[in-house]
């Protein structure tokens, strides 16, 4: 095994949830965050809210899929920005988290968190229209994304 093999199983094992089945591979664990994305459209938006059931905000929704992944991503979405890692637009995967500043557009004040799906689609908890899919060419969320990052561990 090579020192850049080691280190890559090193960082997808450590993030890993205990507790959890881990995911075998990168792929697999991108796989899953994007299949859990789908299991939540339709679910109501809450402002602080963290359960499906009751309604959930943008940044519980993330932590949820990425948890339900067996990957551990902060409460906030400014905290999840900050633990996650730059991506440069050709770079941007399936699984990766997009961040907006809706209350500041033009700004990197992070307040809105996503998941690409792929295809120029994103999944979030938006006040309006809950858990949905929207694109990211969208004028409205095209003008306020601040930057698309990816979990360390992918």
């Amino acid at each position: 095994m090579t020192a850049k093999t080691a280190l890559a199983a090193l960082l997808l094992t450590t993030a890993l949830l205990p507790g959890r089945a881990a995911a075998v591979t990168v792929a697999e664990a991108r796989e899953r965050v994007v299949r859990e994305t789908m299991t939540y459209l339709n679910t109501p938006y809450l402002w602080g809210g963290m359960h499906p059931e009751t309604g959930m905000d943008c940044s519980a929704f993330a932590k949820l899929v990425y948890e339900r992944a067996g990957l551990d991503l902060p409460r906030v979405s400014a905290e999840q920005y900050a633990r996650t890692l730059r991506l440069a637009p050709s770079d941007v995967r399936p699984g990766d988290l997009v961040f907006f500043a809706m209350k500041h557009p033009g700004t990197a004040r992070v307040d809105h968190v996503g998941v690409y799906v792929g295809k120029g689609f994103f999944v979030h908890a938006s006040f309006t229209n809950g858990v949905h899919i929207d694109s990211i060419t969208n004028p409205y969320y095209f003008a306020r994304l601040v930057s698309a990052r990816k979990y360390a561990g992918f």
